[in-house]
């Protein structure tokens, strides 16, 4: 799932690209494609959490970012539904799901162990704080005036399509042990012939055979335990 997050961020990020490439079009030219990419990444962003964070990494889990990622997808049918069609209205809506994950974002890195996860603490907790950033462009009125709808548009997916990248390369995962079972190789024995003198060839008799002798007197000893104890008690 890591790799589909990072997929789903830089498809966002080319859709970002994308709108900035077409600042002369419309929303609705664009809505189609900016809702379907919504939707796929927040479809993405839930199973990665659900089964990346959810089910095998509790100690990790954090139930903000799976808010995050039903924003993204409820969001992103309004727009295929055709719901926003106020061109005024889009860069506050898009501004504030923008300053939303930013939010969400640094509430996160406060999660993170800063002594283990140092590097993952700050590239969250800078990637937050410029996601708000991004996401208050949508509320400055002379700013919404003189930049176009689909500009906004771009900037604000491509802030969220760092911010997903962001989240794919540092989600936590289970790394799976692999046990190698390897067979101990017994070399043959060999015999010369030095082994084989009758001296040498005296000695092992005599050991197999007091070997079988402790055998054969353990086994009686069982037995008679066994006896002793099936002994009926008067």
């Amino acid at each position: 799932m890591r790799s589909l997050t990072i997929f789903s961020g830089i498809l966002m990020l080319a859709t970002g690209a994308f709108c900035f490439i077409n600042t002369g079009q419309t929303f609705l030219t664009l809505a189609f494609i900016v809702g379907l990419v919504m939707v796929i990444n927040g479809i993405i962003h839930t199973l990665a959490f659900l089964v990346g964070r959810g089910l095998n990494n509790r100690g990790d889990n954090n139930g903000w970012i799976l808010v995050d990622a039903l924003i993204t997808l409820v969001l992103g049918i309004l727009v295929l539904c055709n719901q926003l069609v106020v061109d005024v209205a889009i860069p506050m809506v898009f501004g504030m799901w923008v300053l939303v994950s930013g939010i969400l974002r640094v509430e996160a890195a406060s999660r993170i162990n800063k002594e283990k996860k140092m590097a993952n603490f700050k590239s969250t907790m800078a990637t937050g704080i410029l996601t708000i950033i991004v996401g208050l462009f949508g509320f400055i009125n002379p700013l919404v005036a003189w930049v176009s709808t689909v500009f906004l548009l771009g900037m604000f997916l491509c802030m969220q399509g760092i911010n997903v990248i962001e989240l794919g390369v540092n989600m936590p995962h289970e790394k799976r042990d692999y046990v190698k079972i390897y067979r101990r190789r017994r070399d043959p024995v060999k015999i010369t012939r030095e082994d084989e003198t009758p001296e040498a060839v005296a000695e092992r008799l005599e050991a197999r055979e007091d070997e079988q002798a402790q055998a054969e007197a353990e086994a009686e000893r069982l037995e008679t335990i066994g006896a002793v104890i099936d002994e009926p008690k008067v």
